[in-house]
């Protein structure tokens, strides 16, 4: 307030001194021209100079922003426009997480704005397309994403990959990642689908690629388990395939009984179980070790009557034991081994039962498989 009357002072002794100036001395102007004059004071003829000097300065002003208003309502309709396309998209997309494939679809259709940044609502609508179940409409969508933007040839790729997963598509989702530099999610969805698709040959020949990616975790043994069953019976191919897993692959429990249980002859599998039990000492490896065949029987015998010594109260071991002389005809001594394994917890009934019957103990086989 004080700053404002300050101001307010100087003005008023600025306009009283110039009224001053003024009445002490008018000055006199003369312009001339033709049989046309014009006299007036010196001070009049500043004030008519100054204030045309205004009006140009008005005029230059007020055509430069008639000038300027059609560029400045054309922006402010582009802005408008964009806006409006941004809330339609973002609707689509709450739409879409929402499950509201086909409401989801119009509002991202509404909100493509004519330019490169559309490519991602092409893709959101190709998701909404596949999720409705309209495939037509989804490879258009894809190939209109491209279309729009040729930087979304990758992103397109890899949600072909995910919708054909999403629709059990899993040759299609490897097809669309074939052509795509490898990262850790496009190595996931490659995972997926080689699982999902079930060929063993093909998981193993791009595990190498995978390992990089860091998603290779559990994939040879899944592999492995189903290219052992597939060798079902066929020894040779059986070996060849178990040698060339890994180490860690070839001490897996899981791995190691698909093993077993598809030889036709289990005298490969004996120093492969012995070496396992030796490593990791568990129930099913023991169990499997009591499937002998004729060849390696009685070292089987020798070999767990040895760890009986070590471990006199295990279960396994004893079952494992029980078949072993059940399958040498010593129905006695096998009726003794799998009664203790049971007592001790293992489920032997099956085999017990066996060795009743042999002994023609018929009665008591009935009550054991019960």
């Amino acid at each position: 307030m004080k700053r404002f009357l300050f101001l307010l002072l100087v003005v008023v002794v600025l306009f009283g001194y110039l009224g001053t100036v003024i009445d002490r001395d008018p000055g006199y102007v003369l312009i001339t021209y033709r049989d046309y004059s014009l006299q007036t004071s010196f001070w009049i003829m500043l004030g008519l100079i100054a204030a045309f000097s205004a009006g140009v300065y008005c005029l230059l002003r007020l055509w430069r922003l008639f000038m300027r208003s059609g560029s400045m309502v054309q922006g402010w309709r582009a802005d408008r426009a964009e806006t409006r396309a941004n809330e339609l998209s973002q609707k689509g997309f709450t739409l879409l997480a929402e499950g509201e494939f086909e409401r989801a679809r119009k509002f991202l259709d509404s909100g493509i704005k004519g330019d490169s940044s559309d490519g991602i609502n092409y893709l959101a609508a190709a998701r909404a397309a596949n999720d409705a179940g309209d495939d037509e409409s989804r490879e258009t969508y894809l190939r209109l994403a491209e279309e729009s933007d040729s930087k979304l040839g990758r992103a397109r790729s890899v949600v072909t990959a995910e919708l054909a997963l999403m629709r059990g598509d899993p040759e299609g989702a490897l097809i669309a990642l074939e052509s795509v530099k490898s990262n850790p999610h496009v190595a996931f969805l490659t995972r997926r689908a080689l699982l999902k698709k079930g060929d063993w040959r093909e998981i193993l020949k791009r595990l190498p690629e995978l390992k990089k990616a860091g998603a290779a975790e559990g994939l040879e043994r899944e592999a492995a388990i189903r290219g052992l069953s597939y060798w079902k019976d066929d020894n040779g191919a059986l070996n060849e395939l178990f040698k060339s897993l890994s180490a860690d692959t070839r001490q897996d429990t899981s791995v190691i009984s698909a093993y077993t249980l598809n030889l036709s002859d289990r005298a490969h599998a004996e120093p492969v179980l012995r070496a396992a039990i030796k490593k990791s000492w568990q129930s099913e490896l023991l169990a499997l070790y009591g499937m002998a065949d004729d060849a390696t029987l009685v070292y089987r015998i020798k070999q767990a009557d040895k760890w009986l010594r070590q471990h006199p109260d295990d279960a396994a071991l004893h079952y494992c034991l029980g078949c072993l002389h059940l399958a040498a005809g010593d129905h006695n001594l096998a009726k003794q081994f799998l009664g203790r394994s049971q007592a001790l917890g293992f489920d032997a009934n099956a085999k017990l039962a066996e060795a009743h019957a042999a002994l023609g103990e018929f009665q008591r086989a009935y009550e054991v498989s019960r």
